[in-house]
């Protein structure tokens, strides 16, 4: 599993090499900077064509996909008021924080002391919250 720490350190890196590749493009001139581009659009073939980057519009986040399951599945035992366990998941600082310690996605795939207790949420909405994980707890 990806940290936050090295998420942050990926989108450090990407940044620097986006501004590296601005400032070449910017020193060249046009039959220069037409013949860069071309050359860009240009296919890797080590490169597979199904696999997607960080930070795509593809990644699971917080509000749009993390918040509603733990809505459905755990905010009524585990919120502000009703924090079974000691665990609060109404809101994303707690969420992350409870998923950032490795305590959500092992309690969720106990088979043991299952949460919720009713039994583990089916593998498609635990891979959710692994992507979210993997992903770098992004909020939005």
């Amino acid at each position: 599993m990806k940290t936050a720490l090295t998420s942050k350190l990926s989108l450090k890196v990407y940044a620097v090499i986006f501004c590296l590749m601005a400032l070449a493009l910017s020193s060249c001139e046009d039959n220069e900077l037409s013949q860069l581009l071309e050359d860009e659009s240009i296919e890797d073939p080590d490169e597979d064509p199904d696999s997607q980057e960080e930070g795509t519009a593809d990644a699971v986040t917080y509000n749009n996909t993390v918040k509603a399951i733990l809505d459905n599945a755990c905010v009524q035992c585990h919120n502000a008021t009703n924090a079974n366990g000691g665990v609060r998941l109404h809101n994303y600082a707690n969420a992350r924080a409870v998923a950032d310690s490795g305590r959500m996605i092992a309690r969720m795939t106990s088979s043991s002391s299952p949460m919720p207790p009713s039994g583990n949420l089916p593998d498609p909405i635990i891979q959710d919250i692994l992507d979210w994980i993997e992903d770098g707890l992004l909020e939005n």
